[in-house]
């Protein structure tokens, strides 16, 4: 019986003047960016999401791209901070600012389903503080980490899937991006 190849190559042969013909494939392998190709992708989207979220913030596109690189290889804010020449509040709330969540950002004394609730209904700061009893800088903290984690949801988690792809294709290990998706889905657990 033959194939849909041998048809269309008897179709082939008495169509055309030639008897022979070659299948050409392409490879589907892309070659592994460079590290400048790779900094110069991430500067670019991290530029993108200051600009779409306007956020400032004291490290330039390019401290950004460098942050991204170590919370994704796994350096702690303390790390990234000596590398960067910066404090780690610095690094903290820039890596907040680009939707890079860590597990122990929820930890502490606000409860964040609370939290959500009281912004939702259009509490002020004061008034999250006295229903939660804790203190003003622990519920701001906590509102700019619930914000950025529901930009990420909004956007599909656009951007992170965006540095995992590009870091990827620069040989992340895959068990650190599988990380980084289960960690999305234990924030899901403690908000949702």
């Amino acid at each position: 019986m033959p194939t849909k190849v041998d048809e269309l190559r008897e179709l082939f042969a008495r169509l055309s003047s030639q008897t022979t013909f070659t299948e050409r494939q392409q490879s589907s392998h892309h070659p592994t960016p460079t590290e400048r190709t790779l900094h110069e992708a991430l500067r670019r989207t991290v530029g993108e999401m200051r600009a779409e979220y306007g956020f400032v913030t004291s490290l330039d596109d390019a401290g950004l791209a460098s942050l991204v690189r170590g919370f994704y290889a796994g350096q702690s804010d303390a790390e990234l901070a000596a590398t960067l020449g910066v404090s780690r509040g610095v690094v903290r709330r820039a890596r907040i600012h680009l939707q890079l969540l860590r597990e122990s950002d929820f930890a502490g004394p606000v409860d964040y389903r609370a939290l959500a609730r009281l912004v939702d209904g259009g509490a002020s700061v004061g008034e999250c503080t006295a229903a939660l009893g804790v203190s003003e800088r622990a519920v701001r903290r906590a509102t700019r980490i619930l914000t950025a984690r529901r930009n990420a949801q909004k956007n599909g988690h656009r951007y992170q899937l965006e540095f995992e792809t590009l870091l990827q294709e620069a040989g992340l290990n895959d068990e650190m991006v599988a990380t980084r998706q289960a960690d999305r889905a234990v924030f899901a657990d403690v908000l949702d």
